[in-house]
């Protein structure tokens, strides 16, 4: 169903802006249908509006899938940050954190959806991008603090065992998904949080 017509129904003419209309739809449209196969045309169809209006808010569809980005890296970023702060220290907010993970890939799938797939395009995930905070910047902090209190042992450049903690879960995630593997959730959670725990230790 149109988005924004779903909304007008539901709640009300003003219920949405005609950014949020593109931003709704295009996010929809590039998880379901690829970057590359999403025209502006047809983000402009789903969001109710002309293709102009889009160019009036964004400079380029790059332009546009940067946004949904940001957007979507600062929605995960802020979620990680709320629940590490729920641990008393930084061995339990790291378990914390790669159990928010898996929590936030099933409460806000096409976010976390859309932040893999723009993760591996250079053209969207820029140097300027780079140096903005990101979720990976959460796990930096905890993890240089727990090297600092001689809890964690990792390599000269925290963002390297940030590296193989993502992966690592990432891969979980889709084997999830994809019902590659015949183990409960939980039970895939509880082993990916103890072999990086492992992983960290001392």
């Amino acid at each position: 169903m149109n988005i924004r017509i779903f909304i007008k129904t539901h709640f009300g003419p003003l219920a949405i802006t005609k950014k949020q209309a593109i931003l709704e739809t295009a996010l929809e449209l590039f998880v379901s249908e690829g970057i590359d196969a999403t025209s502006i045309r047809s983000i402009a169809e789903g969001a109710d509006t002309a293709e102009g209006n889009i160019y009036r808010h964004f400079k380029s569809k790059n332009d546009l899938a940067r946004t949904i980005f940001l957007n979507c890296a600062t929605q995960f970023r802020n979620t990680l940050k709320e629940t590490a702060a729920q641990g008393s220290d930084p061995e339990e907010q790291i378990v914390i954190l790669i159990r928010t993970i898996f929590d936030f890939s099933f409460d806000s799938k096409k976010e976390f959806s859309y932040i893999l797939i723009a993760n591996h395009r250079e053209e969207i995930i820029t140097k300027e991008m780079l140096s903005k905070p990101l979720p990976k910047d959460v796990f930096v902090e905890i993890l240089q603090e727990g090297k600092e209190r001689g809890i964690f042992e990792l390599p000269e450049d925290p963002v390297i065992a940030v590296a193989w903690i993502i992966g690592m879960v990432q891969r979980s995630i889709i084997f999830l998904r994809r019902n590659i593997t015949s183990l409960e959730p939980e039970i895939v959670i509880d082993e990916t949080v103890d072999a990086a725990l492992r992983m960290l230790r001392r």
